[in-house]
């Protein structure tokens, strides 16, 4: 059985850089979740895009992050350690792609543009 729970959150933008990515929310492992006793919605991270860097400014303890393009196959992938706060995107690739974040748990998406 697989369940899945969709939020947009949005946030104050932090005394950082870029514009913000809005990210919506998917459970992998909603047993874990709701069976923890959180009562509050999952609030995904908090994240900027400033040309081709990605920052990730809310703490976190890692995420697989992926770019997918438009036929939805992956042209980026790469790991992002536990308190890292941003990511140099590959500076070879434009135009649109949908951005994720993973781990366990969650999938957080969102669509970004490079230029």
């Amino acid at each position: 059985m697989c369940a899945y729970l969709a939020v947009t959150a949005y946030a104050q933008q932090p005394s950082g850089q870029g514009e913000e990515v809005s990210l919506q929310v998917t459970i992998f492992n909603p047993d874990e979740v709701l069976g923890g006793g959180h009562k509050s919605p999952v609030r995904p991270p908090y994240v900027t895009l400033d040309d081709h860097t990605l920052y990730i400014w809310s703490q976190h303890g890692g995420y697989t992050l992926t770019l997918l393009d438009d036929n939805d196959a992956v042209v980026y992938q790469t790991y992002v350690a536990a308190g890292v706060q941003f990511c140099a995107l590959p500076s070879t690739l434009s135009g649109s792609y949908t951005l994720q974040l993973s781990n366990d748990t969650y999938l957080f998406t969102g669509m970004i543009d490079l230029e």
